[in-house]
C-alpha cells in the first residue's frame, strides 16, 4: 500500500493516505465548476466560474454550513464570512498595482493577448493590423500572457513592441477599459470561447466557423484584413539545427509530425507508431515534436525527438517534406511552412457538450480551409471517425512525395 496516492482523471482527481480517500475533486468545463471534499464532506469547496465573463465565485463549508465565501461583481471582489460582507477589493485597482510595472508611458493602447496559439496566431496574422487602425492606435503595445506568445510576435509582429507577463489573470469584466492614460483592449475571454463552441454545435453544417466569429467579435469585416507572413528567426533556425542533428534526424529527407493537443483528445497511438513505421518503410526518417509527456512511443521505432521551442519547431517543419498534425492552434502555425500538412480530427477534451457531435461539424466550425490566403491544395484533412486508423495511414503515406 502506497502512503500517498494521488489519482488524476479528465475531469476527477483524488488523493488517498494510506488507502483512505482524503480529498475529492470534480470539475466540469462546460459548467465552470470544481467541487472539493476533503476527509469525506467535513470540509468542502466550491468555485464556479462565471460562464459569460472571467469572475468566479467560491465558498468554503465545513458540515455544509458556509464559512468563507468570496465572489466577484461589477469589478469588485468581495470577500465575506458566512453571508455578512467583509470587505472588497477594487479589481481595477489590482490590475493597476500587478501589471502597470511593465508599461511604459510612452504606450496609449495595449492588447492583451489572453488566449492560446491559434487564435492568438490568427489575430497577429490577420487581424492587429485592422485593430490598431480601427481604434487609431499610436503607440500600441501587445501584452504576451505565454512564452509561445513571446515566439509568435517575433516571428508574425516584429515591428509591435510588446511585454511578456506570466502567470497573468484578469478579472476585470469589460473587453475594453481605460486606467489613467492607457488603452485597454481584451481580445478574448472565456465567454467567446465558449459561445463559439455552443454555435458551432447549434448552427447547421457550414453555417458558423470560428475564425469569422473573431471577425464579428471585433468588428472587423473581411475587406479590413490582410495577412502577416512569418519570418523564420535566423537564431530559433540555427538552435533547431542544432539541436536535431544530435539526434541524428536526416534533414534531407524527414517527416514532421506533431500528435500532441491541449484542446482535442489525443489520437490512438497505434495511429501513430504504424504512421511512424510506414514513413521509415517509404525511406523517411521521423521528427516526433513532443512538448507533454502524456504521449510515449518505443524506443524501437528509432524516431527522432527533442524538445523545441514554438519558433524552432517552426523553423524545423519548414525543412520537412510532410507534416502530419493533431488538429491544435499550432496547426494554424504550421501552415504557413508552405509544407504539405495533413490535419487528424478528433472530438474536443472535457467537452461533453460535444459528445453527440458528430464531428463533420467540429470540422466544419475549425476547419483550416476556411481560412483566408492559405493553399487549400497542400491541406487535407481527416475525420478520424469516418475512417480507420488503418485507412488513415495509408492514405497518408501512400500521397507523399519524395
Amino acid at each position: 500500500m502506497k502512503i500517498y496516492e494521488y489519482i488524476k482523471g479528465e475531469n476527477k482527481r483524488t488523493a488517498k493516505l494510506f488507502g483512505l480517500t482524503i480529498m475529492e475533486q470534480t470539475s466540469d468545463y462546460m459548467t465552470s465548476e470544481r467541487y472539493q471534499k476533503f476527509f469525506g464532506g467535513i470540509i468542502s469547496t466550491i468555485k464556479i466560474n462565471d460562464k459569460y465573463i472571467d469572475c468566479s465565485n467560491k465558498e468554503i463549508k465545513i458540515f455544509n454550513q458556509t464559512i468563507i465565501k468570496l465572489y466577484e461583481k461589477n469589478n469588485y471582489r468581495i470577500y465575506c464570512i458566512g453571508n455578512k460582507e467583509l470587505y472588497r477589493v477594487s479589481l481595477f485597482n489590482e490590475f493597476k498595482r500587478k501589471y502597470f510595472k511593465y508599461l511604459d508611458k510612452k504606450y496609449d493602447d495595449i492588447y492583451i493577448l489572453h488566449a492560446n496559439s491559434g487564435e492568438t496566431y490568427l489575430t497577429l496574422t490577420y487581424i492587429i493590423d485592422a485593430l490598431i487602425k480601427k481604434n487609431n492606435s499610436k503607440s500600441p503595445l501587445l501584452i504576451a500572457t505565454q512564452k509561445y506568445h513571446v515566439d509568435m510576435i517575433k516571428m508574425i509582429c516584429p515591428d509591435i513592441p510588446y511585454v511578456y507577463v506570466s502567470k497573468f489573470k484578469l478579472r476585470i469584466t469589460e473587453n475594453f477599459f481605460k486606467i489613467d492614460k492607457f488603452r485597454f483592449f481584451l481580445l478574448f475571454n472565456n465567454s467567446h470561447f465558449k459561445l463559439v463552441e455552443k454555435n458551432i454545435r447549434n448552427y447547421d453544417l457550414g453555417k458558423y466557423h470560428y475564425f469569422y466569429a473573431i471577425l464579428e467579435r471585433l468588428n472587423i469585416s473581411e475587406q479590413e484584413i490582410s495577412m502577416r507572413p512569418i519570418n523564420v528567426n535566423l537564431n530559433d533556425e540555427k538552435k533547431a539545427l542544432e539541436k536535431v542533428q544530435k539526434t541524428g534526424l536526416n534533414l534531407e529527407k524527414f517527416v514532421f509530425l506533431a500528435p500532441e493537443a491541449q484542446s482535442c483528445k489525443l489520437y490512438d497511438k497505434d495511429f501513430w507508431i504504424e504512421l511512424i513505421k510506414g514513413f521509415q518503410f517509404a525511406g523517411y526518417d521521423v521528427f516526433v515534436n513532443l512538448v507533454e509527456d502524456e504521449i510515449t512511443f518505443e524506443k524501437e521505432l528509432n524516431y527522432k525527438s527533442c524538445y523545441l521551442t514554438f519558433g524552432e519547431a517552426f523553423a524545423l517543419a519548414k525543412h520537412s517534406k510532410k507534416i502530419v498534425s493533431l488538429r491544435s492552434g499550432f496547426t494554424e502555425f504550421l501552415l504557413q511552412t508552405n509544407v504539405p500538412v495533413d490535419v487528424i480530427y478528433t472530438k474536443f477534451r472535457k467537452r461533453h457538450f460535444f459528445d453527440d457531435l458528430d464531428i463533420y461539424h467540429v470540422m466544419s466550425g475549425f476547419g483550416l480551409t476556411q481560412l483566408p490566403f492559405v493553399d487549400k491544395s497542400k491541406i487535407m484533412e481527416f475525420n478520424t471517425y469516418e475512417m480507420t486508423a488503418k485507412n488513415c495511414v495509408e492514405m497518408i503515406c501512400k500521397q507523399i512525395k519524395g
